[in-house]
């Protein structure tokens, strides 16, 4: 039973945190976004859907190693196709935006 709450309120925490990422993402603000979703990551780690969001932080913010990583994450998850579909939509152009080297 106790297994089942702690799930059950880590999986409410990642929510209320990926709402307010969302809003902080909404009004640009992109370093609270990651925060936020760093924090709902850390709850539910196998989430595809918080992946893509860190992903898109991650490229606003201009970090784009870590953009990369996540979205890559995200296309290791199973989950609904439209966000392995960004995922990898998101993956390619990045990748060419990075120096040569990586």
């Amino acid at each position: 039973m106790d297994k089942c709450n702690e799930a059950m309120e880590k999986a409410l925490q990642a929510a209320h945190d990926v709402e307010v990422g969302d809003e902080y993402f909404a009004d640009k603000n992109y370093n609270a976004a990651l925060m936020r979703y760093k924090e709902a990551v850390e709850q539910k780690p196998g989430d595809i859907a918080i992946h893509v969001r860190l992903g898109r932080a991650f490229e606003k913010l201009g970090q784009l190693p870590q953009a990369i990583e996540q979205y890559k994450a995200a296309q290791e998850l199973a989950g609904p196709a439209k966000w392995s579909e960004e995922a990898k939509a998101a993956v390619l152009p990045l990748e060419h935006q990075q120096p040569s080297g990586k």
